[in-house]
């Protein structure tokens, strides 16, 4: 039998996130299977000293847990021969070198001598692995345990976002014990749609009951609807600093924590969700409840993309505890959230269009935010660098620092936010609840937005790749150990405070909970089809380029610029990590981006067609995407004009915006990559007129991904 031909045993490994609570059996079972696996590696076909230790590398270097393999390496030592200095291959035994001892399972644990040499080598090499692969691993660690400060929302009057101490010591994840049937399938926690869900009077009973309990702890409980409503306000809003080593007690590096504008957005709201769903749950002792899903992104159902109704009063049940008085009052049922909302050109009366306009434009928004998006820098954002403040005007790139960059799903995300809230009232200046990241957890509406956020990042990753020239390659998550091992705080239903890593939350399944299939809706904008492309007489020429490192000023009137483009290499290919260029997806990219922190911004991105301007319809070929900033803060439309009016660099972030064109180069007949292109933004949150305050960027570039 050869070595590719080798069977691998059933490996016994610690659930993840419990190293450091597995018991000595554990810990002996993962050790055995180890030797029997490199047993089986040693024995293929007899290898000789000079590929032993190729034949090691070959068949162990498997994804595993650090702290796991520090507890192998641990026991396996005391295997070593004192003071040996040779060679690893001179430690072998010649029999279990030369395979005379035989081969399988049965051989090697009668063969105890053998397999403490195969263990001490198995365990250096993985230690090895280990070692070798956190040299540039370097992931944002989070904590809830000091550091906390107040979050400015008016001059001398700080928000208390900082969470009360944990009652006990800390605890690693563990994935929870999921019921099974008798055929051993999981028994998963169903999300509804809400527009669905809302008809069953039992569980609006029981959804109003959980939080009236929620909200009924003291504020002393972690699980009380005010702390659940901080973690929100404090992750998001810069509250807490950074962490230089992993656990909630680890140095802060000085630097503020920001959950949004990166790959972290996704992951952590989807942890925050499941665990405030499994307080829910626990107050109500209903191990199967879940919280519902607001499906706004469906044009099908007549009622699926309005506020649901069972979050308002006089709803025919008692359901208090899910009414929020913060939310715009010109956009209840049976109005539809639009997705190419402003409410500044609402304000001007400017956005009166028919449902059916409305539901053609969202759709075109959603196939351009999630299915044009394939690859996980495009749909979940850029990466989150240690010891970048993704809340600063300045980012030092020869340090290593990037810019904020959301992804394509947060933009769309903020749209619901923005049109939900309170916006352009003199009386509520801040756009409380949800128009303001401080405030939005406070609305029960916010849970069951980001339910569907959480949804659509399922669906993301089973949509089929009609984007690239390829066209087959598959949707996945960032792979880099940065992105997976980031890890947060969270409060359970416990009570206690647990260490999360991104990597425990990737599979929705495993966390014990699924969604209700409305595929036929989704289908609607995965497979949508934008109108024909509009004839232009525009020549690129006739276009400036951006000025590079320059001052490139996005006012309240379109701006377009002329895009020299060039076709991708197997360089690009190879640091992409596809198969070949025509996996790869082309972005438009703006380049550090200059947002006023108090400011709403909304740029919708148009290619080959400069006319477009605020009144141009979105379900044109031309539109490529859209990219929405969510105010921080204090954001009173008069107050914010003149207190960010100031050139001081607080008051404003700097973040990277990318726009997908694959699909709409297609569909433009552009297959040429030398082949300029025009790039028109058109913005629907500038509400300055000067440069100085407005938005700018740095530049305007061609990328692939």
């Amino acid at each position: 039998m050869s070595h590719l031909q080798t069977p691998s045993p059933k490996f016994k490994f610690c659930p993840y996130g419990q190293a450091y609570d597995c018991d000595q059996g554990r810990q002996r079972s993962l050790v055995t299977s180890i030797a029997l696996y490199a047993r089986y590696t040693l024995n293929a076909r007899q290898p000789s000293r000079q590929t032993i230790s190729s034949k090691l590398v070959a068949g162990l270097l498997i994804p595993i847990d650090f702290n796991l393999m520090r507890h192998i390496h641990t026991m396996a030592s005391g295997m070593s021969p004192s003071g040996s200095r040779v060679r690893i291959t001179e430690w072998i035994p010649q029999s279990l070198l030369h395979g005379r001892q035989g081969s399988g399972r049965n051989s090697v644990v009668k063969t105890h001598r053998q397999l403490k040499w195969a263990v001490y080598i198995c365990a250096f090499v993985l230690c090895l692995q280990a070692l070798l692969g956190t040299v540039d691993a370097d992931p944002v660690l989070a904590s809830s345990l000091g550091f906390c400060k107040n979050v400015t929302v008016l001059k001398g009057a700080p928000l208390h976002c900082c969470l009360p101490a944990p009652k006990r010591t800390p605890i690693r994840f563990r994935f929870p014990r999921i019921p099974r049937t008798l055929l051993g399938r999981p028994i998963l926690r169903e999300r509804k749609p809400a527009h669905i869900v809302q008809r069953d009077p039992d569980y609006v009973r029981k959804y109003n009951l959980a939080y009236a309990r929620m909200k009924a702890l003291p504020d002393t409980d972690p699980r009380s609807f005010l702390n659940q409503w901080r973690v929100h306000c404090s992750f998001c809003n810069e509250a807490f600093k950074q962490r230089k080593a992993p656990g909630p007690l680890g140095p802060e590096t000085g630097v503020p924590l920001q959950v949004h504008y990166s790959w972290t957005f996704l992951p952590w709201h989807r942890i925050y969700l499941y665990y405030h769903e499994r307080i829910l749950a626990s107050l109500i002792n209903d191990p199967t409840f879940a919280l519902p899903f607001w499906n706004w992104d469906n044009q099908l159902d007549q009622d699926a993309a309005m506020m649901p109704a069972m979050f308002f009063p006089n709803f025919g049940v008692q359901n208090s505890a899910l009414f929020d008085q913060f939310r715009n009052p010109n956009h209840l049922p049976p109005k539809i959230l639009y997705l190419g909302y402003n409410s500044k050109l609402e304000a001007e009366g400017q956005q009166n269009l028919t449902d059916k306009q409305i539901r053609y434009e969202n759709l075109c928004v959603m196939y351009n935010q999630v299915t044009t998006k394939i690859s996980a820098r495009d749909f979940l954002g850029g990466p989150y660098v240690v010891g970048t403040d993704n809340s600063a005007a300045t980012v030092n790139v020869s340090a290593g620092e990037v810019p904020g960059e959301s992804g394509g799903m947060e933009s769309v995300h903020n749209v619901a936010h923005e049109w939900t809230g309170l916006i352009n009232d003199p009386e509520h200046p801040d756009n409380e609840d949800m128009g303001n990241f401080i405030y939005a957890a406070r609305d029960p509406i916010f849970y069951s937005h980001h339910s569907n956020v959480d949804r659509l990042w399922d669906v993301w990753k089973t949509i089929p790749d009609k984007v690239t020239r390829s066209g087959n390659r598959k949707r996945m998550d960032y792979t880099s150990r940065d992105f997976l091992d980031s890890e947060f705080t969270f409060f359970d239903e416990n009570q206690d405070m647990v260490i999360v890593k991104i990597r425990d939350s990737l599979d929705s399944s495993k966390l014990g909970y699924k969604f209700t299939d409305v595929s036929e809706s989704d289908n609607m904008w995965i497979y949508y089809e934008p109108m024909p492309a509009q004839e232009s007489s525009s020549n690129s020429s006739e276009y400036p380029a951006a000025a590079p490192s320059g001052y490139n000023y996005i006012g309240t009137d379109p701006v377009s610029f002329r895009l020299d483009r060039r076709a991708p290499t197997s360089e690009d290919a190879r640091e992409k990590g596809v198969k070949n260029v025509d996996q790869l997806q082309e972005d438009v990219v703006l380049e550090r981006v200059k947002i006023p922190h108090l400011q709403y911004a909304r740029f919708d991105v148009f290619i080959n067609y400069p006319a477009a301007n605020r009144q141009t319809r979105l379900y044109m070929s031309e539109y490529v995407g859209t990219f929405t900033h969510l105010p921080s803060g204090m954001v009173d439309m008069s107050r914010s004009v003149s207190e960010s009016s100031s050139e001081s660099e607080d008051n404003f972030r700097i973040v990277t915006i990318r726009y997908s064109v694959n699909a709409a180069l297609k569909r433009l007949g552009i297959t040429d990559y030398n082949a300029d292109i025009v790039v028109t933004i058109v913005s629907k949150g500038a509400r300055n007129s000067s440069p100085k305050t407005g938005f700018t960027f740095s530049n305007l570039i061609q990328d692939f991904q």
